[in-house]
């Protein structure tokens, strides 16, 4: 019988990264879930379970290295491989970016930056050493245009698409594949997560670009493992926004002023003075 290919995902308990995981244990992976919240991620071994899969429960701190490596090394410790590095733990930071503290911004990359990039750290030598993986980072379509309120959350996927350009183009001559996701808003628990803001506020924005179900964001992801594809952006809406940033940042300018004036007419956001 052959052996189960492996698949770790971080930020499994919800959202795309529960999604994630489903998709990878239908097709027959063990999963290795991981996440702060124990609870949460019991109910999506189960669920990898009854799908199929096999399951493994880590829970982990990915803003903290040294919880990042265990769960990378004992992930081989005991499987012996590792085919599928998911890095999808993440959070919002609603604020504008003069009003967002040192504190904050400190807290969002430890997470949403350094939790990606400890992961990429431990699972690329592994894959390196096999000949053969591969690693997701989940940025955003918001981590290839800035929207406004969220500057500090721009800040970060920005980065991890950045740093994953750069993995993608280093891991080649190992037959490594490395992927930059590009959700846009997704009907995820992200807005009731998000410091400083709401759902409403969040999904303001959505009503002019719709919301992805994160099983469409999990199933891409699954179907994409071994495929040479630097990036999946996701929607029409999203795939019009990178576009217009490139071709003409003034328009996307344009676009995200109306974005902002809608956030401030239906959100308890402060206006600012003039």
């Amino acid at each position: 019988m052959p052996q189960r290919k492996v698949a770790i995902v971080t930020g499994a308990s919800a959202g795309i990264g529960r999604a994630t995981a489903l998709a990878l244990a239908r097709r027959g992976y063990a999963v290795v879930v991981s996440a702060r919240r124990a609870e949460r991620l019991a109910e999506v071994a189960d669920a990898c379970r009854a799908a199929g899969g096999q399951d493994v429960v880590k829970v982990a701190d990915v803003s903290d290295q040294a919880q990042v490596d265990e769960l990378v090394g004992s992930t081989v410790a005991r499987f012996g491989r590792l085919d599928v590095m998911v890095n999808n733990a993440g959070y919002g930071l609603r604020a504008r970016v003069h009003e967002t503290s040192d504190e904050q911004m400190r807290a969002i990359f430890d997470v949403n930056f350094h939790g990606v990039f400890y992961g990429c750290r431990a699972a690329a030598p592994i894959m390196m050493r096999q000949r053969g993986g591969h690693i997701f980072n989940v940025s955003s379509v918001i981590g290839k245009r800035g929207t406004p309120f969220n500057g500090a959350y721009c800040a970060t996927k920005f980065a991890v698409a950045g740093l994953t350009d750069s993995l993608r183009v280093e891991m080649m001559p190992y037959n490594v594949r490395v992927t930059c996701v590009c959700p846009a808003l997704t009907g995820t628990e992200f807005f009731d997560a998000m410091q400083g803001g709401t759902r409403r506020s969040g999904k303001t924005f959505a009503r002019l670009r719709g919301l992805t179900d994160p099983e469409v964001v999990g199933r891409k992801i699954a179907a994409t493992v071994g495929k040479n594809t630097p990036e999946l952006v996701f929607t029409l809406g999203g795939k019009f926004l990178v576009l217009l940033a490139t071709l003409s940042p003034r328009l996307a300018d344009i676009l995200m002023k109306r974005y902002h004036d809608a956030i401030l007419r239906e959100t308890s956001i402060t206006r600012p003075r003039t």
